[in-house]
């Protein structure tokens, strides 16, 4: 039987693709990895600055189309399996699938209707026919069922599917007392961990009362004060220990995430953090309020969420430990294997319940 599943994405530690690669492998697929950020870097060393990147898009995209074409001969897999890949042409989509004669599934995890925005900073559909494109995949998983109707009606094959835990970068953390920051000497209660945008700056600025640790990239320079304390980027199980040892974690969801979640959704609370988010029955549904999270409803509301949190001890040790509980059912391991179902790949009985409560190797 052809276990063969092409993964196309970054493959760098914390990136979604590696993720899910790392998921179908501990599922029993054999997986091969096309790195469309190490491929792009490689056609052109420019590429690494945003501003070239976008400038000279239509020729770097070529290379990758070209590319991505090549792969899919060469490997031959039971699947292709895309994680947003907006580069790819619709034609070159309907060519792969032709070629192959497998199923080719895109994980999109932006919002495909937000338009091509100026700021390369800011999240963008990054292509006009983006719509077209994704038409031609034989399924696109989408994050928010808002997103899976309108697909829908759109004439793409939409299907829901969360974004999930990987649990060999966010586990319950050995937190020996609070978070001491190692490049501020400062003691930390309140913290954000996630890249500057428009979106997150207006919900961060409504915090008065509480000066908010933060970690990411594009966070101005004036930010940096009392109030804010900002340091550079962390990825994977350094953010996990930040989650962990923080007394509350901010989930500020952008404006793209409509009424839905983000990565950040699952990746707080199974780091045993306190994630404090602007409320969505989404993230609800899947961490209660005041059980295994805390929700806000408009800005004005967070400082006061914020001092509940801090002074009860008895509720943060709560929505900790539920949100671990229930973080542990939902991983990657889970949603590839509802991919592999969907598309009919069958994997070895009981690999989920092997590989349930995986640590980092």
């Amino acid at each position: 039987m052809n276990s063969r599943v092409l993964v196309i994405g970054p493959s760098h530690q914390g990136a979604l693709p590696e993720s899910y690669a790392r998921a179908f492998e501990r599922l029993g697929m054999e997986v091969f990895r096309f790195d469309d950020d190490r491929a792009l870097f490689r056609a052109a060393g420019f590429a690494r600055n945003r501003w070239l990147r976008r400038a000279f898009r239509p020729l770097l995209w070529w290379d990758l189309n070209r590319a991505v074409l090549e792969v899919a001969d060469a490997v031959r897999p039971a699947l292709i399996f895309a994680v947003r890949a907006a580069y790819l042409e619709p034609e070159t989509v309907a060519r792969v699938r032709q070629l192959t004669g497998v199923p080719f599934v895109n994980h999109y995890p932006d919002n495909p209707y937000i338009g091509v925005r100026l700021d390369p900073r800011e999240a963008s559909t990054q292509r006009r026919n983006l719509i077209d494109a994704l038409r031609q995949y034989s399924t696109v998983w989408m994050w928010e069922r808002s997103l899976v109707r309108r697909l829908l009606d759109d004439r793409v094959a939409a299907e829901y599917l969360p974004f999930a835990v990987d649990p060999e970068l966010f586990h319950a953390q050995a937190v020996t007392g609070p978070l001491s920051c190692q490049s501020c000497g400062a003691q930390h209660k309140v913290v954000f961990v996630g890249t500057c945008t428009r979106a997150r700056r207006r919900e961060i600025t409504a915090i008065h009362k509480h000066s908010v640790a933060i970690w990411g990239n594009g966070w101005p320079r004036k930010w940096q004060s009392a109030q804010h304390q900002v340091h550079a980027p962390v990825y994977a199980e350094a953010v996990a220990r930040i989650h962990a040892a923080a007394q509350v974690s901010l989930n500020v969801l952008n404006a793209e995430s409509l009424e839905g979640h983000n990565m950040r959704t699952f990746e707080v609370p199974a780091s045993g953090g306190v994630m404090l988010a602007r409320y969505t029955a989404a993230q609800d549904e899947l961490f209660p309020e005041n059980e295994a999270a805390a929700y806000y409803r408009s800005p004005g509301e967070i400082d006061a969420k914020i001092d509940r949190l801090l002074a009860d001890g008895g509720l943060r040790e709560r929505i900790r430990r539920n949100g671990l509980r229930l973080a542990a059912s939902e991983t990657y391991d889970h949603r590839a294997a509802e991919v592999l179902r969907h598309v009919g790949l069958a994997f070895p009985a009981g690999a989920l319940q092997a590989h349930a409560g995986t640590q980092p190797r």
